[in-house]
């Protein structure tokens, strides 16, 4: 049915095997081999390495449950901040390759390889091996690769030989990977929607792609029209190479172990976050209008303070006095807290912010001019243009500049 020449496009999927689980046994040898869970801090997993699912271990089984059927399992608190090590060193090694990579998600991403074949002297399923092999060696763990021609057909690709898969899959080679695949296991078509197609005798991705559009189009909206054409073969889903450029709000957090009541220690973290959401703002170009900033509770209970802010900045050290006295509010010295964020949104372009009248220009323009020190990390991330202690101290080590 499907009569494609071999590679009209070339699209790698890569996706990190039981991920955040897996980062913890490349860091930790002894857990190596061994049923390893985590999402400890939310009471349920989040990831379950493959030697966990031996047992019967599932994502959002609750943590005394899995004690109770697996007391060997090793069940761990999440650590977003290393797993986004590994994974912009994952994404680091295939933009080796190629600059053209989309990072999905923390533990995916997409390539496009076409046109390697000759510079990289290799056929694409060795550039496939190749990587895949370097992030292997590299990261301490596994993971499952994909090639077909598009995105769509490169993720099924990379789940039908998991863990550590290599599935390459030419114009010639579809059929047989759509009639091994189920309905529900394409993505996205969804419980609801696998089970309505089921009413029409729609079992297998094969039985998909054999529907004709006037069926798609009747029965179903565009985004499973887009689907059915890229199963086909047909590239519809472009790589998104430059990252998502628009934003409704940006959240910045940590969970971390153990809990503290620490007022300093929460406070530099508060503002790490802040520090870092605002960063990306000033690469989208937007200003801020609305800071929100939050403390955990080690029972879970939310501690959150939402800022307006009435001339609109790019630059946290400029509304300091307003951010302490919020966080002073919501921090309580007779709890423990396990996480420390932050959420930025009411964003406007900067270009078309007006100045106020009462806004403290000369400020803002040391602010333009330090913060550049700020971000190449010549400046300690975090805390030295909020604490005036540390700046003394660190004047005394190398020169920083401070605004006044």
């Amino acid at each position: 049915m499907l009569q494609i020449r071999s590679w009209p496009t070339v699209i790698l999927h890569l996706d990190g095997d039981a991920f955040f689980a897996s980062v913890f046994q490349a860091v930790n040898p002894r857990l190596k081999g061994k049923p390893v869970v985590t999402g400890s801090e939310r009471g349920l997993a989040t990831a379950v390495s493959y030697e966990a699912r031996k047992f019967g271990i599932k994502r959002g089984m609750l943590t005394w449950q899995i004690k109770k059927i697996c007391p060997q399992c090793a069940i761990l608190d999440s650590d977003y901040e290393l797993y986004e090590l590994f994974s912009q060193k994952m994404l680091g090694i295939l933009r080796s390759f190629t600059p053209a990579v989309e990072a999905y998600s923390i533990d995916e991403a997409f390539a496009d390889l076409k046109g390697l074949r000759r510079p990289l002297n290799m056929s694409y399923g060795e550039i496939a091996k190749s990587i895949k092999d370097r992030v292997e060696s590299s990261l301490g763990l596994t993971v499952s690769v994909g090639v077909s021609l598009t995105k769509s057909l490169a993720k099924l690709a990379s789940s039908y030989r998991k863990p550590s898969g290599l599935t390459i899959v030419d114009g010639r080679s579809i059929e047989k990977l759509l009639k091994e695949t189920k309905i529900e296991d394409v993505w996205g078509i969804g419980e609801n929607t696998s089970a309505y197609l089921r009413k029409f005798n729609i079992k297998t991705a094969f039985d998909y792609v054999n529907l004709q559009e006037t069926f798609i189009k009747k029965h179903l909206s565009k985004p499973y029209f887009e689907i059915w054409q890229e199963l086909k073969g047909d590239q519809v889903f472009e790589l998104d190479v430059e990252g998502k450029q628009s934003y409704k709000g940006i959240t910045r957090s940590q969970t971390f172990t153990p809990s503290t009541n620490n007022k300093d220690l929460l406070w530099s973290k508060v503002l790490f976050h802040l520090e870092d959401a605002f960063g990306q703002a000033r690469k989208l170009n937007y200003v801020v209008g609305k800071v929100m900033i939050f403390l955990k509770t080690q029972d879970f209970h939310y501690l959150v303070k939402e800022i307006k802010i009435q001339q609109k900045t790019s630059y946290p050290l400029l509304i300091r006095t307003i951010l302490k006295k919020a966080f002073d509010e919501i921090y309580k010295p007779k709890f423990q807290y396990r996480t420390t964020g932050c959420h930025i949104s009411d964003f406007q372009t900067d270009k078309f912010v007006q100045t106020s009248l009462f806004s403290d220009n000369k400020l803002e323009e040391k602010a333009k001019k330090i913060y550049p020190f700020f971000e190449a990390k010549k400046v300690d991330f975090g805390t030295v243009l909020f604490d005036k202690k540390r700046q003394e101290e660190n004047k005394k080590k190398t020169f920083i500049p401070v605004l006044r």
